[in-house]
């Protein structure tokens, strides 16, 4: 059988990338499909975004437009707690550096992003704080001190290197935002892969990734 990777680029505070999260484990439950996640720091660097009403209305707005398409859960703790709270900033780059380290203790990149970001839309949790990602890799079935000193490990200029590497690809690929995704064959060739057009309908997105697995 070829070898058929999807890769997907996304970010753990976009509220697009959490309407993707079930067509993103259905992905990875596909027999014969390599799925690759790349975390494109959407609020990163200069970029961070402190919370203020202007951004709470932005965000709820857009929320519920996702709840719509997708039945993602966007609770109140998140609604009418963290985004009324004075002082945070968000920041992608906590999250990110969670991911990639699960990853190295053999956690999908996956199952991590859709941990953190239910632990952020669903509970209103603050996910750019270490204790907070301890936590949900600890629920995850990982071991608290070892996932902080990969976490260390990978904070920073590892972290940064990742994203620039993911926002390459999402120019290579001519990705429109969070979530783009595309396939690359054996031969080198790449395919995009529209996944905004499969929110809310997990199952057709799963025929439309077996179908392109018979086609490659």
């Amino acid at each position: 059988m070829k070898k058929i990777t999807l890769h997907i680029i996304v970010d753990p505070l976009c509220g697009w990338t959490y309407a993707s999260v079930p067509l993103i484990i259905a992905a990875e439950s596909t027999v014969g499909l390599t799925v690759e996640i790349h975390n494109g720091g959407m609020l990163t660097g200069h970029n961070v975004k402190p919370v203020s009403a202007a951004w709470r209305e932005f965000a709820i707005k857009n929320d519920s437009i996702i709840a719509q398409k997708t039945g993602q859960l966007f609770g109140t703790n998140y609604t009418d707690g963290l985004l009324k709270m004075s002082g945070i900033t968000l920041d992608s780059a906590p999250a990110i550096t969670a991911i990639l380290a699960a990853q190295e203790l053999g956690i999908s990149a996956g199952e991590m992003l859709s941990s953190v970001q239910h632990a952020y839309y669903a509970q209103g949790q603050n996910i750019m704080q270490l204790n907070v990602l301890t936590e949900v890799a600890a629920e995850l079935g990982l071991n608290k001190r070892t996932f902080e000193t990969h976490f260390n490990a990978l904070e920073g200029d590892a972290t940064a290197q990742h994203i620039a590497q993911s926002r390459g690809l999402l120019r290579e690929i001519n990705g429109q935002g969070f979530p783009s995704a595309a396939f690359e064959f054996d031969n080198c060739q790449w395919q995009y892969a529209d996944i905004a057009s499969f929110y809310g309908k997990t199952a057709q997105w799963s025929n439309y990734l077996r179908q392109s697995l018979a086609l490659g």
